[in-house]
């Protein structure tokens, strides 16, 4: 059976095309390449696991940006108003926040911004960020040039990575499960500079990481994209308008890829006080 991490990563990828993070407080930047762990054995006991991201370089540090002329990553929503993104797993339905639910939780109800899904069928997953902004190669086509780049040869490259101040990732450990999370936030008490902001959820049930960086700096990595510097079909991922090259092919889960669904476009959903991101960016992604 799937472990717990793999489960994770697969619905939210299924949902987003995105790789999501289990441990986000791992730095992941644009242009970080590597490959996808598929389980090795032996020596290379820290490989075991499937589907991890290990980063070998970066494109921009090692000079591979600037060999084949490609743009520095681009900022989205770095000026817009605090606010959580919600992305789930396909299973999931907002559902409205019934009152025996904020009953047995009662610091559900003080939360400024929360929100609740019911996953109606299977496991089912949520990650949510709090004033996360957005870094993406928005020429993303130009990545093609690494393929003529040996050492890159069937590797993978980060092409867009969502970066926040807080998070919280849940898994569901049953189906039919309705989860409510919210995040209680008090402003600064005098001259300080720290927030006072904890995420609260209704269920007990779950794999449940949350983590505040009490000074609002967006020092946390949930959620990734990858593509895979090999020639392949077009991605179905974010693409630049003008690009004349189309971008590379999203890069898979190792898992089951000739069983993955080719298409998804994620479903990002916001409440309250949200990030507005360009309307460009919200129709390409």
């Amino acid at each position: 059976m799937p472990d717990a991490q793999r489960q994770f990563v697969d619905l939210i990828f299924r949902a987003s095309r995105k790789y999501a993070s289990w441990d986000p407080e791992v730095v992941v930047a644009v242009g970080d390449y590597g490959r996808i762990t598929r389980g090795k054995t032996g020596l290379a006991f820290w490989r075991k696991k499937q589907g991890i991201f290990l980063k070998e370089g970066n494109i921009y540090k090692d000079g591979l940006a600037e060999k084949y002329d490609i743009p520095g990553a681009e900022e989205h929503g770095v000026d817009s108003t605090e606010g959580i993104s919600w992305i789930t797993s396909k299973n999931a339905k907002e559902v409205d926040i019934a009152a025996e639910v904020s009953a047995q939780t009662p610091a559900l109800v003080s939360c400024k911004v929360k929100g609740a899904f019911k996953f109606v069928s299977g496991r089912g997953a949520i990650i949510a960020m709090n004033n996360d902004i957005i870094y993406t190669i928005d020429s993303p086509g130009k990545l093609r040039r690494l393929l003529d780049e040996e050492k890159l040869k069937g590797l993978v490259i980060v092409s867009e990575v969502h970066r926040c101040s807080s998070y919280a990732r849940f898994l569901a450990t049953e189906g039919g499960a309705t989860v409510a999370l919210g995040l209680s936030l008090e402003d600064p008490i005098g001259d300080s500079a720290s927030l006072d902001a904890k995420w609260v959820r209704n269920a007990s049930a779950g794999n449940f990481k949350a983590r505040v960086n009490a000074t609002g700096k967006r020092d946390f990595y949930p959620l990734f994209r990858l593509v895979s510097l090999v020639e392949g079909d077009v991605s179905t991922g974010l693409r630049g308008e003008l690009d004349e090259d189309p971008p590379l092919p999203d890069a898979l889960p190792p898992w089951d890829a000739g069983e993955q669904e080719r298409e998804g476009t994620g479903e990002l959903r916001r409440r309250g006080i949200f990030t507005a991101l360009p309307a460009m960016l919200r129709r390409k992604n």
